[in-house]
Formats: C-alpha cells, structure tokens, sequence
C-alpha cells in the first residue's frame, strides 16, 4: 500500500523574502544616490560652516536657551571653560525661542580669525563678561567635532537606539531593495542619519552657526528642516503604500508623493523668505496628525474589506512598529513640555530605565517593518500582539499596585513611628514579586477571553470541527479543515497531514 500526500501545509509561516525583491531596481538605485548625494551635501555644509570664525568650543546641549561649553577643539588658548552656560555672544543674547536661530544674522564687525569678541556666561552661579579669542577650526578640531556629534554629544542610549535604527534600515534595504516600503525606510532614516549626526556638526559650536549668512545659511535651514519635507513624508507615504497602495496613492501614484513631499518645501522655503515660523509648526502638526489618521483609516479599511491573510499580516506589523514608535512620542513628549518635573534626573535609576524604554520602543519600528518587507515568520504577529497586550497591562497594573503600596505603607510608618522606612519598598517588592504569577494568568485569560476567543475556547473550537466534519465527506476538505483547526488552536511552527490511499 502506497503512501502519498493529499494535503500540504496550510498556509505556512513564512521564512523567505519575497519573490523579486533581491534585486535592485530603478527606484532602489534612485533612493540610494538620493541618500549619499544628501549625506555629502551633509558633510559639505558642516565643514563650510566649522570653517568659519569660531570659540572652537563645542557645547553639551542643543538647546537655544541653554548651551553648556563641553569642550574647546581650538587650536588657540581661550577663556571659556567646561560648565560655562553661553548667554549673550558678541552682544547677541542666545533667546529660548526655537526659530530664533532661523533668523540670518549680519556678521558683527570685528568678528574676525584673530581677534576677540565679547562673551557674556554664567559660571558657578556668576555671571561674568569675558574677552574670547576666535579662530578658524583646522581640519583636525573639525574632524573632533564630527566624532563629538556623531558619538558624543548625547546620551549612550540615544546613540545605541539611533544606530541599531540606522542598522536595521540599512539591512533591509539590502534584504528587499525593491521593495517601495523598504526604499521609503532607508530615505527616512538616511536623511536622519546624515542631518542628526553629520549635518548638525556645526550646532555644537554656536559662535560658528550664529552669523552663518548667504547661500550656507539657506543650506543650513534646510539640512535642519528635514523633518518637515523628508523624515515624516516619508513614513506618510510608507503608510498608504504598503503593503497595498489605498486612495489616493492607488488614484495618483505620482502625484500624491510630489505632493506629500514637495508642499512641506515650499513651506519651508516661505518660512525662510518671510522669517515667519507659524507655517512651519503648522505643517509639521498637520503631518503628525494625517499619519495617525492613515494608520488608523488604512488598518481598519485592511481588516474590514481585505481577506489576504498576507496582506492583513503585514498591516498589523506596519501597525505595531509605527504606534511603538508613535505612542511614546505623544505621551511623553507633551508630558515632559508640560510637566517637566515628571521626566527623571539623569543618572538616577529612572533615567537609565526611561532611556532604554526609548531604545527598544525604537527598536520595534524597523523590527517590524523588517518582518513585514521580508515576510520573516510573518504570521506570528497575532502572538506578538497577545503577550504585548498582556505585559503592557501587567506592566501598568503592577506599577499602580507598587506605587500605591509604598505610599500607603509609608503613610503608616511615619504615622506610627513619626518617620518613613525602608521597610515599605521591601515589602511591596516582595507584594509585587508574589503578586506576578496569579496576575498575570489572569490578564492572560482576560485577554485571551476579550481579543483572541478562538484560542481561549479550545473546546469548542474541537467541538465546532467535529460537527462540520459529520456532515463532511470530501477527504480533501477535511484535511485542509484539520489543519486550520490545528494551526488557530496549537500555533505550530508547521504541520502537515499524510493521507493513505
């Protein structure tokens, strides 16, 4: 008696990249001289910019109310030193409003390689006045500068998070070159690369950015700009255009990119000519808001009206990375604007756990995107999704439950023995640790119960199969209804039905 197989696996998890996207195409050769031609002329405008008269001193922060000098990579002595706070260059305060270094500045007279110009800076709570030597950066101070930008000048989570993004993208590109959503991917984060950590070399030294004129100026403002014009476009358009093109990219393919790309343009280049910066800001909200309407418009028009299990697989990926990356955006940016002391103290406990929540919620956007281009275990993101719900929830429930013990308990201390102890901390880490096991099978079970009912109610998914299979006598079917039953209610990693004739 012979055996052969009837039936193969239903629908399989996925292991290879798709079908023709190894190869580079046209656009894939257009986006990657699109990313080296930006990143040279990154390179460029920075060095013109180092060139220029300077303090050669380099600052640890890029705020415009706060520049703290870090280090002076000049080859000439000067007055400044490290923890000086920069208040007013060359008789110019150095105001806290964002777009007031948009503004081009006339080169003040004397401000010269050579000479000194006059420095107002806070030093140990004192405010002094100081005559400071300028110069001209050589190439060795600029390339100091281009290793503190690139490295050095912000935190080591930061930098981990940015590069791993960088990373990530790059390798996509180079699994899936043709594919639009992987080309979108790597200009998005090229250009972040390119203007974050070549192109704003020049920040670091205020003196050289701060009479910055001309044909450099406009090239500066750009390069700063990107946001608006490159960075967000780009995830808009990522958006209506993978993995299916929707309304109205499906209408007008090219139109629609000239627009989402070249309206941000022109108003970044009527911001520049009137000096008025409402637009900008303007276009920037309207962009953060059109892409949380796509997301959630194309995910829920995918889930309602297309039946593809690949194309629903790769919308909830797209999904996951884009609202990881989002989410954290939303909440804590406000919260740190709003109510700043909410954010911890750096180098406390706090501090160091906030940063790597922003590294691996940085992370999921290329993770996923990759899983989605590649088609790399594409159909696992229904478990994801799952034990995402259910640690997120644990996460938020246990913290409350922490938050809310060592508070009451050290209102019991101090009332009791007229100080607080460290036995509250103590016992609600030992609560929570007890806590964890029989909290979390129960948000299991609420999630499984509310969002994922198929695989809660096992019994009556075997049940519900053993009716259809009465009433079924199409060998074939049966096998394919076998499978089906398997894959929703064990998520094997495979499985296969041999049949014997």
């Amino acid at each position: 008696m012979n055996e052969q197989p009837s039936v193969s696996t239903a629908p399989q998890r996925e292991m290879m990249r798709p079908v023709g996207t190894g190869r580079f195409n046209r656009g894939s050769w257009l986006t990657l001289a699109a990313v080296l031609g930006f990143t040279i002329f990154c390179v460029i405008a920075s060095i013109l910019n180092l060139r220029q008269p300077s303090d050669g001193c380099v600052v640890s922060d890029y705020e415009i109310a706060a520049r703290t000098i870090d280090a002076c990579y000049g080859d000439w002595e000067t007055s400044l030193r490290h923890g000086d706070v920069l208040l007013a260059v060359a008789g110019i305060p150095l105001t806290s409003d964002p777009f007031a270094s948009w503004a081009s500045r006339t080169r003040p007279a004397g401000w010269e390689a050579g000479r000194t110009a006059e420095y107002r800076v806070q030093r140990g709570g004192e405010t002094l006045t100081l005559a400071v030597p300028l110069g001209q950066l050589s190439w060795r101070g600029v390339a100091r500068v281009f290793v503190y930008t690139a490295w050095f000048g912000s935190s080591l989570e930061a930098n981990i998070g940015e590069y791993l993004l960088y990373l990530s993208a790059a390798v996509i590109f180079a699994l899936a070159p043709r594919s639009i959503a992987a080309q979108l991917l790597c200009f998005g984060c090229s250009t972040h690369f390119a203007v974050t950590k070549l192109g704003w070399a020049g920040i670091p030294v205020p003196s050289a950015l701060l009479f910055t004129d001309g044909i450099l100026f406009v090239a500066l403002f750009f390069l700063t700009s990107f946001w608006i014009w490159a960075f967000w476009p780009s995830l808009l358009l990522l958006v209506i255009s993978f993995p299916r093109r929707v309304w109205p990219v499906s209408h007008a393919p090219r139109l629609v990119p000239a627009l989402i790309y070249g309206i941000p343009l022109a108003v970044g280049l009527f911001t520049l000519v009137t000096g008025n910066s409402l637009p900008y800001i303007g276009t920037l909200f309207a962009q953060f808001v059109l892409l949380l309407v796509a997301l959630v418009a194309v995910t829920a028009h995918t889930f309602a009206r297309v039946r593809d299990r690949t194309i629903r697989a790769q919308t909830g990926w797209l999904l996951l990375g884009l609202a990881s990356y989002i989410v954290p955006i939303v909440i804590l940016y406000p919260l740190a604007l709003f109510v700043p002391a909410a954010e911890p103290l750096p180098g406390t406990t706090g501090s160091m756990l906030y940063s790597i929540f922003g590294v691996l919620t940085g992370l999921m956007l290329p993770v996923c995107l990759g899983i989605a281009i590649t088609r790399y275990r594409l159909f696992d993101i229904d478990v994801v999704i799952r034990r995402t719900l259910v640690y997120t929830l644990l996460t938020l429930m246990l913290g409350a439950v922490y938050l809310g013990s060592v508070v009451t308990l050290q209102n019991l201390f101090v009332q009791l023995t007229g100080q607080e102890s460290t036995l509250a901390v103590v016992a609600s880490t030992l609560g929570i640790a007890s806590l964890f096991g029989p909290l979390r099978a129960r948000v299991q079970d609420f999630i499984d119960r509310r969002f994922f009912r198929h695989k809660y109610d096992a019994a009556q998914v075997v049940a519900a199969f053993a009716s259809r299979a009465q009433n079924q006598a199409e060998l074939d079917t049966l096998a394919a209804d076998v499978l089906g039953v398997v894959r929703d209610t064990l998520e094997p990693d495979r499985a296969r039905v041999w049949i014997v004739r």
